[in-house]
């Protein structure tokens, strides 16, 4: 294991809010989508072209893409979870790089020790 005064600033940051974002938030691997569709029914406005506008989250469930419904009240709340996802994905690749960075150069001082 690397010490932690060995990370860089920027690496020691994104830990950090990496490790409390996991701590405190709940994440979701997903999309929030809006679609617009006809109910069907006879004399509804949709059938003169003004859809129904639902939200639904864009899943992944093994391997299979699903759409589940959002009700209006859950909206804000799922979009914070897939925003805190997306963040957790950009964090975990700054110390990814920081990572591989530190890989390099323990591969280039073992070329040249070796």
């Amino acid at each position: 294991m690397v010490s932690r005064n060995r990370f860089t600033p920027e690496e020691r940051a994104a830990r950090s809010r990496l490790a409390q974002l996991l701590h405190d938030q709940e994440v979701i691997a997903g999309s929030v989508v809006s679609m617009a569709r006809r109910c069907g029914k006879k004399g509804c406005h949709c059938e003169r072209g003004e859809k129904h506008v639902s939200l639904y989250l864009s899943i992944q469930v093994e391997g299979k893409r699903r759409m589940v419904y959002i009700p209006a009240p859950l909206e804000q709340e799922v979009r914070r979870r897939v925003d805190a996802y997306r963040e957790v994905q950009r964090l975990t690749h700054v110390v990814s790089e920081a990572c591989v960075h530190r890989a390099l150069e323990q591969k280039r001082e073992c070329k040249d020790n070796g």
